[in-house]
């Protein structure tokens, strides 16, 4: 009798527990709490892993007369130039080998996975996680499906990929295998703050542990800076993996960011004479250092940074670097290069071709493609001259950006006539 009591109370206990689980949905992993969520509760020192530096407010010049740019003698666009290294475009497409696509619509709900892992490697998903950035950085939002070695996934489903990866470089033992994860029912929470290494591994490790149990994405993450919403945790993962792409480790920290919109040119400005579009040609080379478009330098990347800290859109990104360069640097007449990208930066005056050597450094430092363009333009004083400025690629479209004059603005030129410009030649890498 004793031990069939003992048996009966054994069976209530454990029913007990099983209903207390299901009540309140409530489990505990690796001593995090799971609470229709992932927490993560340990301490997080908080620092960015961006590089920082202050941005020099010197006197500011006026700009000169842009109509006394010069005539360089220069041979015709070498359109054969390549340079390698470079960012992934996010436009959805890319001539680039390895390439993938993001689709720009919303989307909802469970993405099945489709057939299986081929092409899922390590290579592909931070090729993506750096094409998802940029999409983000661009556009203000998720889109509804990721492209990774020709799989279309759901953003729970790349997010599952992404974190294994993370996972596995920090020397976990993970399988990088497609399965269905649905995405967050009910995703809130609106955190922002930085997390050390040590700390977004940590929670790497729960958010995965959650996903393995629910297979859905987590509606948010609990740690010590708040409620980090599960878009913004796509957003975080997104950024590490893209800067291990970029600089062969992983990142020291991590700055949690909303997604947010940010301001985008208009279809008016878009179709403006001196604005191109993009037509899908590989930007490698359009990212690239050049001998006169120093982008590894530290003052050019210490710049950079200050002039685009807190923003996430593209186009506000170019938009600070256009106008910093337009304000504070002075137009001064002479042919061809003369100080390149770091003299300029120096000396904080330049012709028309050092305005552009200093704007495409910029851009490019920034994660932002940027060309030359050369050509003969009549000017608002009705003389025509040879003339250079920076093309810089947000979107889909060419934004033409010559800061030689203050007559002018990012992607609009009003010193010169663009109906009647007369192009030369288009460069990666200006020749003279």
């Amino acid at each position: 009798m004793r031990y069939v009591c003992m048996l009966l109370a054994c069976i209530l206990l454990i029913n007990t527990a099983g209903y207390a689980v299901a009540a309140d949905n409530t489990a505990s992993v690796a001593g995090c709490m799971v609470e229709e969520q992932c927490s993560e509760y340990n301490q997080c020192e908080l620092m960015n892993e961006s590089e920082t530096g202050s941005v020099d407010t010197g006197k500011q010049s006026s700009p000169g007369d842009p109509g006394k740019n010069e005539s360089p003698s220069t041979p015709e666009a070498d359109e054969t130039v390549t340079e390698s290294g470079g960012l992934l475009e996010v436009n959805g497409t890319s001539g680039s080998p390895g390439s993938v696509a993001v689709n720009p619509e919303n989307s909802t709900g469970t993405v099945r996975a489709a057939g299986d892992s081929a092409g899922i490697t390590s290579v592909t998903i931070r090729e993506s996680a750096a094409e998802l950035v940029k999409y983000i950085e661009t556009y203000g939002k998720l889109p509804a499906t990721v492209s990774v070695g020709g799989q279309k996934l759901g953003t729970a489903q790349f997010l599952d990929l992404m974190l294994k990866d993370l996972l596995k470089l920090a020397g976990s033992t993970v399988s990088l295998t497609l399965r269905t994860v649905s995405n967050a029912p009910n995703p809130s929470g609106s955190a922002t703050g930085q997390l050390s290494k040590s700390a977004y591994l940590k929670l790497a490790s729960s958010v995965l542990k959650f996903i393995n149990s629910n297979r859905r994405a987590p509606n948010y993450v609990s740690s010590n800076i708040g409620k980090i919403s599960s878009d913004n945790l796509v957003y975080a993962v997104a950024r590490i993996l893209k800067f291990q792409k970029d600089n062969s480790r992983l990142p020291n920290y991590v700055t949690i960011k909303k997604i947010s919109a940010s301001t985008a040119p208009t279809a008016s400005l878009r179709n403006r004479a001196e604005n191109d579009p993009f037509t899908g040609e590989s930007t490698s080379q359009y990212l690239a250092a050049t001998a006169n478009c120093q982008v590894n330098d530290p003052a050019i990347k210490s710049l950079a940074a200050n002039l685009t800290a807190g923003l996430t859109g593209a186009w506000d990104k170019a938009t600070a670097i256009f106008n910093w360069v337009r304000d504070r640097i002075s137009y001064s007449f002479y042919y061809n290069t003369r100080y390149g990208a770091t003299g300029t930066l120096k000396y904080r005056t330049g012709n028309c071709v050092d305005h552009s050597h200093l704007l495409v450094a910029l851009f490019r430092t920034a994660g932002l493609a940027a060309r030359y363009v050369h050509g003969t333009c009549t000017f608002t004083s009705g003389n025509t001259y040879g003339h250079v400025w920076a093309q810089v690629l947000v979107g889909d479209t060419w934004y033409a950006a010559d800061a030689t004059s203050s007559k002018n603005s990012l992607g609009a030129v009003n010193s010169w006539n663009t109906a009647t410009a007369k192009i030369k030649g288009i460069y990666a890498s200006l020749p003279f």
